[in-house]
C-alpha cells in the first residue's frame, strides 16, 4: 500500500544505483531507505534482528551465506572476479592473465566481509603457488582505488562489470579461479511477494545493463561460452 518504507542495504556492488532506480519506477509508492553495509554477515545480522527489511549480500562457492528461517534469499548472479591493472602494466595487452604471473605484485585488498573474503583470494593464490608479496588493506570508493592503480601503486581484484577509468585495464584470470555470488536476502514477515519480485527483477535488469556497458565482460563471456561448447 501507499506509504510503505523499505529499509534496504547493499554490499559493495555496481548494480546498486540501477537497482534502486528501477525499483522506484516499478513501485513509485514505496519509499526506499538505502544503507551501504560492506560486510555481508552484517547485512544478515541486521535482517535477523529486524533493523533491515531486505538487502543485497555476497557469498562464494561452497561458502553459502547462512541464515535462519525468518529470512529468504534468491541468487541474482554468480560472476567471475577480474583483476584491475595499470594500463602500462607488462601484462595489460593480454586477453587473460594468469594469477601466478601476479605473484610479485602489491595488492589492494578489501577487508573481511564475513562471508569468506579475502580467504577465497588467498586460497586461490596458494593453489597458484604463491603468497602475495604485499597487501594494502583498502575500503574506499572505486574511483579512488582505480586512480591508485593507474598510478602504479598496486593492483586489485574487482567486479567483472566494473567500468575501467583511463589508465586502468580490467582483465579476466585464466581458469577463472575466483567467483562471487550476489543474492537478494529479505525478511519473510516484512516483504510481500510483490516487493520481493520487484526487487529481484530490478536487480537482474540492473546487472544486464552493467553487462551491456562492459566490453571486457562480454569478451570473457564469449570466450567462456566457446570453451564450454567446443566451438
Amino acid at each position: 500500500g501507499a506509504g510503505r518504507t523499505l529499509r534496504f542495504a547493499a554490499t559493495n556492488t555496481p548494480m546498486l544505483p540501477g537497482l534502486v532506480g528501477r525499483l522506484r519506477g516499478v513501485l513509485p509508492d514505496l519509499t526506499v531507505s538505502v544503507s551501504s553495509v560492506y560486510s555481508s554477515a552484517d547485512i544478515v545480522d541486521q535482517l535477523e534482528e529486524g533493523s533491515l527489511d531486505a538487502g543485497v549480500a555476497a557469498d562464494y562457492p561452497s561458502l553459502e551465506l547462512a541464515h535462519s528461517d525468518r529470512l529468504a534469499h534468491r541468487g541474482i548472479v554468480t560472476e567471475p572476479s577480474f583483476v584491475a591493472l595499470p594500463a602500462r602494466h607488462p601484462l595489460a595487452r593480454r586477453v587473460e592473465v594468469a594469477l601466478a604471473d601476479l605473484a610479485s605484485e602489491a595488492w589492494f585488498m578489501t577487508p573481511d566481509d564475513g562471508a569468506g573474503w579475502p580467504g577465497v583470494f588467498y586460497a586461490a593464490c596458494e593453489t597458484a603457488g604463491f603468497e602475495p608479496a604485499a597487501v594494502h588493506e583498502f575500503l574506499g570508493d572505486q574511483m579512488q582505488l582505480q586512480e591508485m592503480i593507474a598510478d602504479g601503486l598496486g593492483i586489485s581484484m574487482v567486479q567483472a562489470t566494473l567500468r575501467a577509468l583511463p589508465g586502468v585495464v580490467i582483465k579476466p584470470l585464466i581458469g577463472t579461479p575466483l567467483w562471487c555470488r550476489y543474492l537478494l536476502v529479505w525478511r519473510r514477515d516484512r516483504l510481500g511477494d510483490d516487493v520481493a519480485e520487484a526487487l529481484f527483477g530490478s536487480a537482474t535488469a540492473a546487472y544486464r545493463t552493467l553487462i551491456a556497458r562492459s566490453a571486457h565482460f562480454q569478451a570473457w563471456a564469449a570466450g567462456a561460452y566457446k570453451t564450454k561448447t567446443g566451438h
